[in-house]
């Protein structure tokens, strides 16, 4: 009885010294689905409508049917105004729904796969888990020739 005890003690401690290297050293958030990650995608969705190119990015982006430069949008927001904070799926399709041009999450994943060389992935994928990714130096150029050239 006292070893399973023991046993279970020690996961325990195992969880919690995993759940406290995140927070101090892993700039991976855990997604957890919680009011700090809906906040971030408000203020994603907010800054878009709000910044200086948001009539440019209105007229080449949300109002064109190009599923890449929706996704890239919302990573290159995320890049210019909030220290290339890392999204992951579920992000972007809440964003975009908030922008009102809603794209699944299955359409999100599956175009991430076409994207992957613009962005930069926070940890392996493997099916049925969120992988967090933010936009790379080469995703900022392409984003900028989408809006701009």
């Amino acid at each position: 009885m006292y070893k399973k005890i023991q046993q279970q003690v020690d996961k325990l401690e195992k969880r919690v010294a995993a759940l406290e290297k995140d927070i101090e050293g892993n700039n991976v958030p855990s997604q957890t689905g919680n009011q700090k990650d809906e906040d971030l995608v408000l203020l994603i969705a907010n800054k878009i409508g709000e910044c200086e190119e948001s009539e440019e990015m209105a007229s080449k982006v949300l109002n064109k049917k190009n599923m890449e430069a929706r996704i890239l949008l919302c990573f290159y927001v995320s890049y210019k105004y909030f220290k290339n904070v890392w999204l992951t799926t579920g992000d972007l399709e809440r964003i975009t729904s908030e922008l009102g041009i809603k794209i699944d999450i299955g359409n999100v994943s599956n175009k991430i796969k076409d994207l992957r060389k613009y962005l930069e992935s926070g940890s392996a994928r493997k099916k049925g888990q969120p992988t967090p990714y933010r936009l790379n130096r080469k995703g900022s150029n392409r984003f900028e020739e989408i809006l701009h050239g």
